[in-house]
C-alpha cells in the first residue's frame, strides 16, 4: 500500500504536458529525427561490424539529444537544434551502460524461460535422439533436414500442450512485461539523476510499482501515438517520436522532480 505522500502520476497531465512541450519547438524535434534517420541509413552501408558500432553510437547520441531536448523544452527555455545535437559522452556512457545491464536482465529471463520450456517439454531427451538418428545417417542433406523437422515440429507440439512449460512462457512473460514496465523511465533516471546500473534500475522499480498501472497505461497511449505515425507514413512518426519522449519527460517530472542532478544541461 503506497503512502499518500507518495507521487502519483496523472496521465492525462502527462500527455497534455508533453503535447505543450513538443509544439513549443517542433521543428528542432522534426529536424533532429530527420538527421538521425540520414545517419542511420549511412551507418547501414559501413562494412562488417562497423555498422554496429555506429548504429549504437547513433542511437546513444540520438537518446540522450532526445531527453535533453524534451528536458529543456518541459521547462518552457527555448530548444535550439544545437541543444538537440551537442554530443556528450559521459551522458552517451551512462545511458549505454543503464540499458545493457536492463537488456542483460531481460535476457537471462527470457533464457530461463525457455530452458525450463525445453526440458518440461522433453527436449534434451529429443536432442540426444536427434544427433543419434543424425550421426546413423548417411551424409544426405534432404534426409538431415527431414529428421530436423520431424523433431522440430513434435518439440513444438509438447512445448504447446505441456502445462510445466505454458506455466514457464506464462511467468517469464509477467516477470518481463512488470520490468518493461516499472523500467520506462530508465534513460531519464540514467542521464537525469547519474545513479549506477543497478541503482539506476532499483530506482524505476521503487518508484514506479505504486504507479504501475498508470505508467502501463501511460505506455500503451505512447504506443497507440507510435502507430498512428507510423500509419501516417514518415511524416507522422517524424512527429510521434519526440512527442512521445516528451510525454515520458512530463510523466518522470511528476513521479520523480524536476531537478536535474546529474547536470545533462549544464553549459547549455
Amino acid at each position: 500500500m503506497t503512502s499518500s505522500l507518495s507521487p502519483s502520476l496523472d496521465v492525462g497531465l502527462a500527455i497534455r504536458d508533453g503535447w505543450q512541450a513538443f509544439c513549443r519547438a517542433p521543428w528542432p524535434f522534426v529536424g533532429f529525427i530527420v538527421l538521425t534517420g540520414v545517419l542511420s541509413q549511412i551507418a547501414m552501408q559501413i562494412p562488417g561490424i562497423g555498422w554496429l558500432v555506429a548504429s549504437i553510437v547513433i542511437n546513444l547520441w540520438g537518446g540522450v539529444g532526445l531527453i535533453r531536448g524534451s528536458w529543456i523544452a518541459l521547462e518552457g527555455r527555448t530548444l535550439r537544434f544545437a541543444d538537440l545535437t551537442g554530443w556528450d559522452g559521459r551522458a552517451a556512457l551512462r545511458l549505454f551502460t543503464r540499458q545493457l545491464v536492463l537488456a542483460l536482465l531481460l535476457s537471462l529471463i527470457v533464457l530461463v524461460m525457455i530452458s525450463l520450456a525445453f526440458v518440461a517439454s522433453g527436449g534434451p531427451a529429443m536432442l540426444v535422439e536427434l544427433v543419434d538418428k543424425l550421426v546413423a545417417l548417411t551424409p544426405d542433406e534432404e534426409l538431415m533436414a527431414q529428421e530436423l523437422l520431424s523433431t522440430g515440429s513434435m518439440l513444438g507440439e509438447r512445448l504447446v500442450t505441456s502445462p510445466v512449460a505454458g506455466l514457464s512462457f506464462l511467468i517469464g512473460g509477467v516477470l518481463l512485461l512488470y520490468l518493461q514496465v516499472n523500467q520506462a523511465f530508465l534513460g531519464f533516471i540514467a542521464l537525469l539523476e547519474g545513479r549506477g546500473p543497478i541503482g539506476a534500475i532499483q530506482r524505476g522499480r521503487v518508484v514506479v510499482d505504486g504507479q504501475w498501472w498508470q505508467v502501463l497505461g501511460l505506455l500503451i497511449l505512447e504506443t497507440l501515438i507510435l502507430f498512428i505515425g507510423f500509419v501516417l507514413v514518415l511524416v507522422g512518426l517524424l512527429a510521434a517520436v519526440p512527442l512521445t519522449f516528451c510525454i515520458s519527460g512530463a510523466a518522470y517530472r511528476q513521479l520523480f522532480g524536476t531537478e536535474d542532478q546529474a547536470g545533462l544541461l549544464n553549459g547549455l
